[in-house]
């Protein structure tokens, strides 16, 4: 942010906050990140990202504004301990479901061209229901304190005026064709070998 620039700000912003939001991520602070060590493999994938892709429409994510982080450090492992508190929650909750709902536990969605395993809605809904706001909660919290962190970061840059030229400016289109044109060669090859 003292250099000004544009580039290297929205790249290390993405990766700091990309590292903020996992550690609100109750299994993320645990060797048992996917429930492999208590045959609840998938579980991560559950949490993370099949109950924020059904509910997070419903959820409030304004989150008041950023505060500067006197002991950045700190702020880190309290998030870290706050999951890892959770984490026997997002667990046992999980196995009691699957015990009283055995046979709706998974089904099958399109996706694209691909019909892919996911959880069911109604397991997901009961799963949601069960652990109350804890997703929600802990989105926004990740939120909230990725915010604090590029405060924190602008703050002790001096304040810089960040205001940029059009020119400065990351233009990403290429990057996305390259991306699409990848994904329309990888989608044709696996037409053609089926």
């Amino acid at each position: 942010m003292k250099k000004r620039d544009f580039e290297q700000i929205i790249k290390l912003s993405a990766d700091l906050g990309h590292y903020i939001a996992d550690a609100h991520v109750p299994l993320n602070t645990t060797e048992n990140y996917n429930g492999q060590l208590t045959n609840q493999k998938g579980i991560h994938g559950l949490w993370e990202s099949r109950l924020p892709e059904l509910f997070a429409s419903d959820y409030d994510f304004y989150t008041g504004k950023a505060i500067y982080l006197e002991d950045p450090l700190e702020t880190m492992w309290l998030a870290v301990a706050e999951s890892f508190a959770a984490k026997d929650t997002v667990l046992a909750l999980e196995r009691q479901l699957t015990e009283t709902m055995p046979n709706t536990k998974y089904s099958f969605e399109r996706r694209g061209a691909t019909t892919v395993k996911v959880y069911s809605r109604e397991f997901s809904d009961a799963y949601h229901t069960a652990m109350g706001t804890m997703v929600e909660r802990r989105m926004k919290k990740a939120i909230y304190t990725t915010g604090c962190f590029w405060y924190t970061a602008w703050v002790d840059a001096g304040q810089p005026d960040l205001t940029f030229e059009i020119a400065q400016h990351i233009d990403l289109q290429p990057q996305i064709d390259s991306l699409q044109s990848l994904m329309n060669g990888e989608k044709k090859g696996r037409m053609e070998t089926h």
